[in-house]
């Protein structure tokens, strides 16, 4: 398969698993400023497997707002319309004309109806752009499904992001490299060209492990997505959710200067190719 090589700078959505409390998200932000992170993660509701941490849930937002007021663009997953609102109502105030505030759809949330309500809601302003994961399971129809419900619910294409955070391995589909979940670019791609829209690489969540994460990541770089997203947290040892798969902001820089050299490398190479022997 071709692939192009932009030189324009991949996306960088990074920052905690979860929101845990005041101190560990000023810590994330005051580290976000220092670095081209377009977005960080603050995200105040968790869906869990088994019953444990949850999110901060509103109480959290005013630590959105706060990202906002200090010119960094913040995102959170939300699972209802409602939550949706709520953060708009307490974050938009605060975010200023040029900021951006990102809400994301998450795996786990394939009711269709609630996807709808949510873009409904991201699309009453501008600067919302809602990302939106595929589901767990493998089906291409089911993932541009997803995208053409929030586009039918209002949402502007160019506030949409489509994010691969891989699928749950099965029988068909093999896990040799013990990975969370296993990613299909190929299939990634192809929803790409359908539907036009970027499209960013959770690495976090197909790793599942942090010494598998530049290897996921260089997937990214193979397959020129737009960006990635990482999860990126203060004492990842101590993190309440997914410890397993966090690394700290210094492990960030030096992962990510792997990657803009790969990235850098690949973009030269389709630049020699193009030019006639």
């Amino acid at each position: 398969m071709t692939q192009h090589h932009s030189t324009h700078k991949p996306m960088l959505i990074a920052g905690p698993c979860s929101a845990e409390g005041r101190d560990q998200i000023m810590f994330s932000l005051e580290q976000a400023q220092q670095r081209n992170v377009d977005f960080v993660r603050i995200s105040l509701w968790k869906p869990r497997t088994k019953p444990g941490f949850d999110g901060l849930k509103e109480a959290g937002i005013p630590l959105l707002a706060e990202a906002a007021r200090m010119g960094i663009n913040p995102g959170t997953e939300v699972l209802v319309g409602e939550q949706a609102q709520s953060v708009m109502d307490g974050v938009l105030p605060d975010l200023g004309e040029n900021g951006q505030l990102l809400l994301w759809i998450g795996a786990r949330n394939q009711n269709h109806f609630v996807q709808r309500d949510i873009a409904r809601i991201a699309s009453q302003d501008s600067r919302v752009k809602l990302m939106l994961k595929n589901q767990p399971w493998h089906s291409e129809s089911h993932w541009e499904g997803i995208v053409e419900h929030a586009l039918d619910a209002g949402m502007a294409p160019e506030n949409l992001i489509i994010c691969h955070r891989g699928f749950t391995p099965d029988v068909h589909h093999p896990n040799p490299d013990g990975l969370r979940n296993v990613a299909d670019s190929e299939m990634a791609m192809r929803v790409r060209a359908k539907t036009k829209l970027p499209m960013v690489l959770d690495i976090s969540h197909i790793a599942g492990a942090v010494d598998k994460l530049e290897q996921v990541a260089m997937e990214m770089v193979e397959h020129a997505y737009d960006g990635l997203v990482i999860e990126v947290h203060p004492n990842p040892r101590m993190a309440w959710t997914d410890a397993a798969q966090q690394i700290t902001w210094d492990q960030l820089d030096a992962m990510m200067a792997n990657v803009d050299a790969a990235v850098a490398a690949a973009a030269t190479l389709v630049e020699r190719k193009a030019i006639p022997a």
